[in-house]
């Protein structure tokens, strides 16, 4: 498969068709080519590593048994 894109100068384009595509179908498309906007961050989203720090440092929790807690659930 070719994909290129490319900002015409003229009306005309040479397309160089690759030897293992010679005697067969193939076809050919022209079509506008916009290029993604960046996505906006919500704030709210933004700081999710702030907001949760610390979220369970006022608990007596034991990580590792924790840990295994959650992945026995999987294999319910």
């Amino acid at each position: 498969m070719l994909r290129e894109i490319i900002t015409p100068q003229s009306n005309e384009h040479t397309v160089h068709i690759p030897q293992e595509y010679i005697n067969t179908k193939v076809e050919i498309l022209v079509l506008p080519f916009n290029e993604p906007q960046p996505k906006e961050v919500k704030k709210d989203k933004k700081n999710i590593f702030l907001k949760t720090s610390g979220l369970l440092n006022t608990k007596n929790i034991d990580p590792l048994a924790w840990q295994e807690e959650m992945r026995s659930e999987w294999d319910r």
